[in-house]
């Protein structure tokens, strides 16, 4: 093992672009972020759609930055938001901007992919839980709307896919992102053709899939000549940023419950096979891919998503309140006043946030919230009761009571949602790291560069090098009764195990 080594990592989450170098000296990891700007959607006629020429150039001149002042980086690796693709036509050029997958086209497409397989028998063939933003309703509306756009395309890719692509020439779809697509199969180890035939989608379209932990290439000399980058190769991490973040869980042993906390909140643990069975479809539990051939058992619930657009439409009405500024106005408000269920699909595409929270108030019967802090104090409220009934679900699912909830990610950095969590959960909240997905990005490249073992060892040396922030709980019997509450309101059954 070398005295140091050093790794790029490019990280592209749904609301901001991360490119961090990560050294590694034998004992410990360093970061040094090299760049970050923010990301969004971009509104145009009508639609939603991601700026890949926008990353693709933001992971160019970071890759400038390090052939000019860190030759010695070693290798470069891509992760990035799930569930959004584009095509690229038989000659190789981009067809169109990968929309979001918020986008409203996918609102009727789960009726019309159920007219030609039933829920039941779609679950058991992927184990994935069935929401709207999946790439196969994606594609089933395309099918349905847009079906000439089949005749043109000659390949389709993923995001990171689609920037592993423009470096290297290779045309390949990496395990974790194809596993959320809901058309693989974990019993074939790969792409679920009849699936596909019977939604009408060429299977032509398809890459061959490659494990996390494989070098997909190296940049081509001619990008290298044109933009000044010194060659290097392109290792293929947990594509989906989701699966990088759980690889970073400070927890050398054991299977983890966790919340990936971002734009979604993401609460799963690992298992070492993947868990299809009646009681996993009845509580629509996903089965996706993660490194070191394990499974991510999770459910995806909105999670910031929600508080990040009731910031956007205060800044709208010109009230520019930093993430402390919001907590802080919560924290001082009434408590367990109002709650709304996250994932009701009235707060899943971007619209006046606050005018969506009080008009679930107003349906359900409930004080109306009026002031900033009531607005966020709710969200903040909501999340921490859904977390508790989707752990719930989990813990019955596995047969396993965790006695610690870690949280990483972007929201591991909000104090008054990790106490609020683990008040409402009644267990200790290990929060950190907040940079995961290119943590685990990171390490992964150090693994298959023979430099970390195997990926405890990898857990290990992050739990020393980023000590994380411990909340304990209290108040709990107020937030036992805020929770009936919640229930009650929301209409969702108490969880059996």
């Amino acid at each position: 093992m070398g005295s140091s080594r050093k790794v790029l990592a490019f990280d592209a989450g749904g609301g901001s672009v991360r490119t961090l170098q990560i050294e590694y000296t034998g004992e410990r990891l360093y970061l040094k972020q090299q760049s970050r700007i923010v990301n969004g959607t971009v509104s145009a006629g009508g639609n939603l759609y991601w700026n890949i020429l926008g990353i693709y150039k933001e992971l160019i001149e970071n890759l400038q930055r390090v052939s000019g002042t860190e030759r010695e980086v070693a290798s470069c690796g891509i992760d990035t938001m799930g569930n959004s693709f584009s095509f690229l036509d038989k000659s190789g050029n981009l067809i169109e901007n990968p929309y979001c997958s918020r986008d409203k086209r996918t609102a009727r497409y789960r009726s019309y992919v159920e007219g030609i397989i039933s829920p039941k028998e779609l679950y058991f063939r992927n184990g994935i839980q069935q929401h709207r933003m999946n790439v196969m309703y994606q594609l089933a509306s395309l099918v349905g709307e847009r079906p000439y756009l089949f005749d043109y395309a000659g390949r389709l890719l993923f995001l990171p896919d689609i920037l592993a692509y423009y470096l290297t020439g290779e045309l390949q779809t990496e395990y974790t992102t194809a596993s959320i697509s809901q058309l693989y199969s974990h019993e074939l180890n790969g792409w679920d053709f009849k699936l596909i035939n019977m939604l009408g989608i060429p299977e032509r379209l398809f890459s061959s899939i490659v494990e996390p932990g494989t070098v997909l290439g190296s940049i081509t000399p001619e990008l290298c000549s044109h933009y000044g980058i010194k060659p290097m190769k392109l290792i293929n991490v947990g594509t989906h940023d989701t699966a990088s973040a759980i690889a970073a869980i400070p927890e050398p042993k054991g299977k983890p419950m966790y919340i990936s906390s971002g734009t979604w909140s993401i609460i799963g643990t690992e298992t070492d096979e993947p868990v299809i069975n009646e009681k996993a479809h009845a509580m629509n539990c996903s089965n996706e891919g993660g490194v070191d051939g394990r499974i991510r058992l999770l459910k995806n619930v909105m999670g910031l998503w929600i508080f990040n657009e009731v910031q956007r439409r205060f800044a709208i009405e010109g009230r520019h309140y930093t993430y402390d500024e919001m907590n802080a106005l919560a924290d001082s408000s009434v408590p367990f006043r109002s709650f709304i269920d996250p994932d009701d699909e009235m707060f899943y595409e971007p619209a006046d946030m606050p005018e969506m929270i009080r008009r679930y108030c107003r349906s359900t019967s409930q004080p109306v919230p009026e002031t900033d802090g009531e607005l966020v104090r709710t969200v903040l409220e909501s999340l921490a009761f859904k977390y508790r009934y989707v752990m719930g679900e989990l813990s019955a699912l596995t047969g396993t009571e965790h006695d610690r909830i870690n949280i990483v990610g972007g929201g591991a950095k909000n104090s008054l949602l990790c106490e609020f969590t683990a008040n409402c959960c009644r267990k200790p909240v290990i929060a950190g790291p907040t940079e995961a997905a290119a943590l685990g990005n990171g390490v992964e490249q150090l693994i298959a560069l023979g430099e970390i073992s195997d990926l405890s060892e990898a857990r290990n040396i992050i739990k020393m090098s980023f000590p994380p922030v411990v909340y304990m709980p209290r108040e709990t019997g107020r937030w036992d009764d805020g929770y009936g509450r919640f229930l009650e309101i929301t209409g969702l059954a108490p969880v059996n195990a």
